[in-house]
């Protein structure tokens, strides 16, 4: 497991703690937690109560896959927005320490769909990726542009990014809806202590991720396979209008991501108190 996944199944066990001895969650009390119509069983009596440093250490990995087997817990499939179900709303759960892509590696495809989906003109949008070429091949960008970046052709747009990101971050991907959408984000920075943790609405997460984001046109991921300007599949005449050929590659699958966080994890307690 990764630093977020270790996170996420650990904030599972600590809400289902919670559940039990019944205390509060975002000022309810906490009546039900599990996922997709499944509860979440009792945390087991030989649990050991860890903390924070047992996150960057992969040797805890096999004592906490034990203990979420013995509770039915398990790691929300990628397809899905909502990581675990609290009093029957839907959660995405992200750790501030964890800086994970936005919008994984999507063409204008994609994005042509999520347009579609949200109501909103893709025309802006391939203004925004023409001014971002052109700026690259000019040098005066590299492929990655913070919206820190005065010369971000981006970061002015966030209000006509604003249902576009809502999507991407609640309720979908490039390729299809999620089967269970989330309603909110659950946002942490220690687990084990809900004094670390803040829920967000979708409108609060974008303003909150929009200065941080980087944008980059990639090639490969996101794009069909073995792709030249050849490529003759259904949605060619769209994808195409994105890629540039740089380095030797042709690069057209927008990616955007929260920049990295510095954040420092202490070390683990010693494997044998388990």
């Amino acid at each position: 497991m990764n630093v977020g996944e270790r996170g996420e199944i650990l904030l599972k066990i600590k809400l289902t703690e919670k559940r039990d001895r019944g205390e509060t969650f975002n000022g309810e009390a906490i009546i039900s937690v599990g996922f997709d119509g499944r509860e979440y069983g009792s945390v087991p009596q030989e649990y050991y109560d860890i903390g924070e440093s047992v996150i960057d250490n992969s040797r805890y990995d096999g004592y906490i896959e034990k203990i979420a087997r013995v509770m039915s817990i398990g790691k929300a499939s990628t397809s899905n927005k909502s990581d675990i179900h609290i009093n029957r709303k839907g959660y995405s759960v992200k750790s501030s320490a964890v800086r994970a892509a936005l919008i994984n590696h999507t063409n204008r495809s994609g994005f042509e769909r999520v347009c579609g989906e949200v109501k909103t003109d893709i025309g802006p949008l391939d203004e925004m990726i023409n001014e971002y070429w052109h700026r690259r091949m000019q040098g005066i960008i590299n492929e990655d542009i913070s919206n820190s970046n005065p010369n971000s052709p981006f970061k002015d747009h966030k209000e006509y990014f604003r249902p576009i990101l809502e999507y991407f971050l609640f309720s979908g991907s490039g390729s299809r809806k999620s089967a269970n959408p989330a309603e909110y984000i659950l946002e942490y920075s220690k687990f084990f202590d809900d004094k670390t943790w803040s829920v967000l609405t979708k409108e609060e997460a974008v303003d909150k991720v929009w200065p941080n984001l980087v944008f980059s046109l990639r090639s490969k991921k996101g794009m069909p396979q073995n792709y030249t300007l050849d490529y003759r599949g259904p949605d060619a005449e769209s994808i195409k209008k994105w890629v540039r050929k740089m380095d030797g590659q042709y690069k057209g699958a927008l990616h955007v991501r929260v920049s990295k966080s510095k954040n420092a994890i202490n070390k683990g307690p010693n494997l044998d108190d388990f």
